[in-house]
């Protein structure tokens, strides 16, 4: 296979062509051509050695420029969706001997097995434009994988699928007959990202990457839609329809879209109508494809299809439609059977490691008379006197349910565990209002099936799945994967010909309660909905992503509870809030916002007010305030009520109730989301604000950390000007590695290897310093207090950890500064117009020399410690051996106009040491 015949020669012909064009952008950023040619070059240099690559993260800018480095050099890789739980991927990078990851954002601990290398693509796609080589695309075989497609797993173990090189380019150079691409074609992307982007690049097209929050929000979508002039956009059918329905008739004319491409699922005349109402200049697109054969055939939707399923258009040359019967004969034209297709170049060799499966999909089969290897769709399809395809759904052994796919015989064989069953038929089908459901039908013999009312309470006929199941099955099963109704029958229904389950003469499920009650509880409502479950499975006390609930999942809550609350609701919140808060959230009944004239006391604000740095700046302002003076305390709902957890911080630092005054909001919202005439009082009360607050939340990507700290910080700096107050802001050592130096006190760039945390605090310190605010940015490593360890702080986790075992890590040091140090710097004469910037820490580290030290592998196999801070040390070992040093002049002499004390008392490492083994130290054996 030559160059100027792969894809590879495509981008690299794109790149050198196109170079000062735009090539891929998000909301903030765009690269070029140009710039996307030295990003390949770049990572070019650690993609030498012949394996499959992991690539890490949503998608973006660095994903899609990672995925174009592998495809150029010639290396097959994976996609690894951070989505999927952990499980899933560990078994993904087992199964395709994955070592090198490429991580596009970063990985929460236990995400990533600790023994792969990884290359941090944000770091090198941040770096300062420089000439590179001229690109040459690797050599490959059109046999060779150009990617994998990986599944999220029915039972945890992924599929993995390969697509050869020759499949991608005949796909890709085929659809450009129907959808092409040029310079100047803006092309939107889905979560699809590695089916589609490769098309656009090769001829010069854009991609423009939605956020998380944009792209599952139907608003915000069409917002970004138009501010960037996008061309093009895949959807699923389910979720376009959501799109539409969402926007009313003058929302949608205002789209520029030229052509929606619709994939995943059958179209229905519904949609079309739509579509074609409220979009009539945008060209609809039916596609057909599949992991294992690449694109098949696609449509120009004009009108609804009427009595049958829409076209999905002839196939491509390159692959031959065969529908089979139940006794495996083709069928005659308009009559449906089983979908298989012939094609040696587009049909891949099978699955990686799963011979059994590939046996079942890939198949021999005789065709009047001649031999041929093809492969079932699951598609039950007719194809009319013109060739072309029309599918009806999907047949046993696979279904698709709001675009996910489920192997029926692995659900079956879960269920086994469970339930008690001689056969069973999962199927997909509507139920009522609850829309699209997966049901389990099942027979069972009399012993079976009271074995089921014992362990479970089911019934003959058709039973809601019960929650203790529910819970059992969603510890091993994907959310969308666990039934929402379990049909229990003497016998399942046979086909005449074929004696396997007859899908189509099974008994519908009604279920009367599915739209619920006037007293159900909204936000369990619109969960259940989401979810396709009964409400009893919801349990409240739990987030909608740990009861799995994914993306687009969270895009039907989100606008049930729009619908139910009339306010929006953030998509973050929606995710990640336990359930029973977002209710409290959307009715604000957690905290009645305080009236206008609470807030015209002078005063500071302070974020981050109970949490462990902020708790001690509180304690400290209430100390030195002048009389009348208060703090006001910005708060946002959480797990528990904003005011119950201020209260609680208050007391336990003895801070009086005259002395600080709740402000209800949050950072990522205008105005921190109150009232204008609220935060007007406000900000003529305030003239020094301290900014403790920070996201460090492992369950959330690089980018969206990125995102929401770029908001925060805008929002802040927003009521800095509006206040002509001065801002305390609280960066972090991380900022740096925790090796080397000395590190000044100046502004830092982005290093290969800084987390999300790391890279929020440097772009809060740079627009800090662009914003014109007088301000001042203290840098602060880990936070000690002798009295009250932090049992969030990670070096007090292992404090505890070595002091009860007995054994400490070798060479274990890292920088620790006292909290109470670190509040009175905060809250001193420290500020300025150039916001300066502290490097707040000793000289010296904390080194424990006592007890017996050990490798950290043995470290870790003698202590009690969480899994997670284990990976975290495991991946990052320099974790251990934090050992930099920093340059802290300018905060020395800030420190000397805070305090006469000296500098070196910000860390007392010896008497937290010996503190901290009396606290963790294991009681003496009695004698």
């Amino acid at each position: 296979m030559t160059s100027s015949q792969t894809v590879a020669g495509d981008l690299v012909r794109a790149i050198e062509t196109f170079s000062d064009a735009p090539a891929m952008s998000d909301r903030d950023k765009t690269i070029t051509y140009g710039r996307l040619g030295q990003f390949v070059e770049t990572l070019g240099r650690d993609l030498d050695a012949p394996q499959v690559v992991g690539i890490f993260g949503s998608p973006g800018i660095a994903m899609a420029a990672s995925a174009v480095a592998c495809v150029i050099s010639g290396r097959p890789f994976v996609h690894l969706d951070p989505a999927m739980p952990q499980m899933v991927l560990h078994n993904i990078i087992s199964e395709l001997d994955v070592s090198l990851v490429v991580t596009c954002q970063t990985p929460a601990p236990g995400h990533l097995p600790g023994d792969c290398a990884t290359v941090d693509a944000v770091a090198l796609s941040q770096e300062e434009p420089a000439p590179y080589q001229p690109l040459q695309p690797g050599h490959v075989l059109p046999t060779d994988p150009i990617y994998m497609v990986a599944t999220s797993g029915t039972t945890g173990r992924p599929k993995c699928i390969p697509v050869s090189q020759d499949a991608a380019y005949l796909s890709y150079a085929w659809r450009d007959e129907f959808t092409p691409y040029g310079p100047g074609t803006r092309v939107g992307i889905y979560v699809f990202a590695i089916w589609e982007m490769f098309r656009p690049l090769r001829k010069g097209g854009a991609l423009w990457f939605p956020d998380a929050n944009t792209l599952f929000s139907p608003s915000e979508l069409a917002d970004f839609l138009i501010a960037h002039d996008v061309d093009e956009m895949l959807f699923t059918p389910s979720f376009y329809d959501t799109f539409l329905t969402a926007l009313d008739t003058d929302r949608a004319k205002a789209l520029p879209l030229s052509r929606v491409v619709l994939n995943g699922e059958v179209v229905g005349d519904d949609l079309i109508t739509t579509s074609l109402g409220k979009l009539p200049d945008t060209a609809l697109w039916n596609l057909y494809s599949i992991c294992e054969t690449h694109d098949v055939c696609m449509s120009h939707l004009t009108k609804p299809a009427g009595a049958g399923p829409a076209s999905v258009g002839v196939p491509m040359q390159h692959l031959s439609a065969i529908i089979l019967d139940e006794a495996d004969q083709p069928c005659p034209a308009r009559t449906s059977g089983q979908l298989h297709f012939e094609g040696p170049r587009m049909l891949g060799q099978g699955y990686i490691n799963r011979p059994e499966e590939t046996l079942l999909r890939f198949r021999e089969l005789s065709i009047n008379g001649r031999d041929t290897r093809l492969y079932d769709t699951g598609d039950l399809a007719w194809v009319d006197d013109q060739g072309a395809l029309h599918i009806e759904g999907r047949i046993a052994h696979m279904l698709k349910l709001r675009g996910f796919s489920i192997q029926t015989r692995e659900l079956t064989e879960t269920l086994r565990d469970k339930l008690a069953f001689t056969s069973a038929a999962p199927w997909v089908a509507e139920v009522g209002a609850r829309g699209q459901s997966l049901i389990f039908y099942f027979a069972a013999d009399a012993t079976q099936a009271k074995a089921n009312a014992d362990a479970w309470g089911l019934s003959a006929g058709t039973n809601r799945m019960p929650p203790a199941l529910a819970t059992a099955l969603r510890d091993v099963l994907p959310a969308y994967c666990v039934p929402s109704f379990l049909v229990q029958m003497d016998t399942l229904p046979l086909h005449p010909v074929s004696g396997k389950a007859d899908m189509r003469a099974l008994p519908p499920v009604t279920d009367d309660s599915a739209t619920g009650t006037a007293a159900e509880d909204a936000v369990i409502a619109a969960a259940a909905l989401a979810m396709s479950c009964d409400p009893t499975q919801i349990d409240p006390s739990r987030n909608f992503h740990d009861q799995g609930g994914d993306s687009l999942m969270c895009v039907t809550l989100m606008l049930e509870l729009e619908k139910a609350y009339g306010r929006p609701i953030d998509f973050e919140l929606a995710m990640n809030v336990p359930l029973h808060r977002l209710d409290q959230l959307m009715t604000q009944e957690a905290d009645t916002p305080a009236p206008t004239n609470t807030f015209d006391r002078p005063g500071i604000l302070l974020t981050g007010a109970t949490g462990f740095l902020g708790g001690h700046v509180l304690a400290q302002a209430a100390r030195d305030l002048r009389r009348g003076e208060v703090v006001y305390c910005l708060v946002r709902d959480k797990n528990r009520g904003a005011r119950d957890r201020l209260d609680d911080v208050a007391r336990a630092h003895g801070v009086a109730d005259d002395k600080y005054i709740m402000v209800p909001g949050t950072l990522d919202a205008p105005n921190f989301g109150l009232a204008q005439g609220p935060f007007d009082t406000l900000a003529g009360s305030v003239t020094k604000v301290v900014h403790c607050a920070a996201m460090v939340n492992l369950a959330i990507g690089r980018e969206e950390m990125l995102d929401w700290s770029a908001r925060g910080m805008n929002t802040v700096l927003d009521f800095c000007l509006a206040a002509k107050a001065d801002l305390r802001f609280t960066s972090s050592s991380a900022v740096f590695p925790d090796r080397g130096g000395p590190w000044p006190e100046m502004l830092p760039a982005q290093w290969d290897g800084c987390t999300g945390y790391g890279a929020a605090k440097i772009a809060a310190e740079e627009v800090i310093r662009a914003s014109g605010v007088s301000a001042a940015i203290v840098r602060l490593p880990s936070l000690y207090d002798l009295g009250a360890p932090n049992p969030r702080d990670i070096y007090e986790i292992i404090l505890e950890a070595s002091f009860r075992a007995g054994h400490m890590p070798q060479g274990l040091t890292f920088p620790m500064t006292d909290v109470t140090a670190a509040a009175a710097f905060l809250l001193g004469p420290v500020t300025g117009p150039e916001a300066p910037i502290y490097n707040l820490m000793a000289d010296h580290r904390v080194t424990p020399t006592g007890a017996p030290q050990l490798a950290a592998r043995e470290w870790l196999a003698k202590v009690e410690i969480a899994p997670g801070i284990a990976n975290v040390i495991e991946t990052f070992p320099d974790t251990l051996c934090a050992d930099a040093t920093f340059q802290n002049t300018d905060a020395r002499a800030a420190w000397a106009r805070v305090t006469d004390q000296p500098y070196e008392g910000i860390c007392d490492a010896e008497a937290l040491l010996s503190r901290r083994e009396g606290d963790y130290q294991s009681d003496p054996a009695l004698i």
